[in-house]
């Protein structure tokens, strides 16, 4: 079967005085195909993108651009996303809150990794519509998708807080936080914020196609994690447009078709057989490997029939599966695992030849963990 062609960003023409294009929604491509259509010619391309994204320069402050400037500005706009709270949780975890132009919400999370980095929890959505009953950020419905241009501006913004906070307290910056940075760097993304990356996927793959832009300022693609709870013709258009170069997280979650539909309801759709095609056909470059989320939940998908599926499902795959404490929230229709719980989930499944490791839990005081963003704690 054919996979649909992605749809170019519509062409918005010097004519059309009641439309505007979001620069930052843009990638280089079609921002040489809106130059071009405004006169201002496709050349400067490269330019306005390096000093857009990677200087992050004002469009009248590029150089050499002149009246141009003025040209396209009247054709644009930046998106509006405002960092408004940051609070931090005593591991180091810092939940950002930002505010959207229309007034929308939506947290990221930055997690202090090793080799002093972050790891930013990248947010695609406000609020979700998978509803699956183990996430918090499921209770509050689908207000609205981000637009490509929001979720790249929310990198920018995560990425300028990290670096005021090695260079002294402010408004949103604490003592505390600038102290316990250090000298950390944004360098890895995961979409495992609010939201479903994949549901609306030209917009989640338009805003990757800028982040891992060489001439703006790139993430490492080895360095980027997309994960989903399984739409399988989106899963199909990430692998053909990304080859295997950002990596695809599933979040699994159960052995067996029927605790997964009563935990996820996409499910329905999308059964077991279906989604373990959709990743054996996933293109793996080099020694790269798939991930497999599965929350542990104590009584729904830790009994020997689920984790037989589970070892079935990963049969033939070169994955790792990493298992997440459940985190609570209010009115959650689980309770966390013990430690022990949780270690017999991940005993069960090394006997049965399926490699896995255990999240940390980070950020759970602040409700900044997995599972946990809803629009709460600060």
């Amino acid at each position: 079967m054919q996979t649909p062609q992605p749809n170019p960003a519509p062409l918005v023409a010097l004519g059309d005085a009641d439309e505007r294009v979001d620069l930052f929604s843009l990638t280089r491509d079609q921002l040489a195909d809106h130059l071009d259509a405004w006169g201002v010619g496709a050349r400067h391309a490269n330019r306005v993108f390096r000093h857009l994204h990677a200087l992050q320069v004002p469009l009248h402050e590029i150089p050499s651009l002149g009246r141009h400037a003025h040209t396209i500005a009247a054709r644009s706009y930046l998106p509006r996303v405002t960092l408004k709270t940051s609070t931090r949780a005593d591991d180091g975890t810092i939940k950002l809150l930002f505010a959207l132009g229309d007034g929308g919400l939506v947290e990221s999370v930055l997690l202090p990794m090793r080799l002093e980095r972050y790891t930013l929890c990248v947010s695609t959505q406000v609020g979700c519509a998978m509803a699956c009953s183990f996430c918090a950020t499921g209770t509050l419905g689908l207000k609205r998708s981000l637009t490509a241009g929001e979720v790249v501006m929310q990198v920018h913004e995560a990425r300028r807080f990290v670096e005021g906070l090695k260079a002294a307290p402010g408004d949103l910056v604490s003592a505390e936080e600038a102290a316990a940075a250090g000298a950390r760097e944004l360098s890895h993304l995961v979409f495992m914020g609010m939201g479903e990356p994949l549901h609306t996927y030209e917009r989640t793959r338009d805003a990757l196609r800028v982040l891992i832009d060489p001439h703006g300022r790139p993430f490492s693609t080895r360095k980027v994690t997309v994960s989903t709870v399984g739409l399988v013709p989106n899963m199909r258009r990430f692998s053909e447009d990304f080859a295997g170069r950002v990596q695809l997280a599933l979040s699994l979650h159960a052995g067996t078709d029927a605790t997964r539909e009563r935990i996820i309801p996409t499910a329905r759709r999308w059964r077991l057989a279906e989604l373990r095609q959709a990743l054996l056909d996933h293109p793996l470059p080099g020694n790269r490997a798939l991930m497999i989320e599965y929350v542990v939940l104590p009584g729904v998908n830790d009994s020997d029939e689920e984790l037989d599926g589970v070892a079935a499902f990963h049969k033939g795959l070169r994955a790792l599966v990493n298992l997440i404490p459940f985190n609570p929230f209010p009115a959650a229709p689980f309770r966390s695992p013990t430690p022990e719980e949780v270690a017999r989930v991940e005993r069960g499944l090394k006997a049965r030849g399926v490699p896995c490791s255990v999240r940390v839990t980070r950020g759970q005081e602040r409700a900044g963990a997995c599972g946990q963003l809803a629009i709460s704690g600060f």
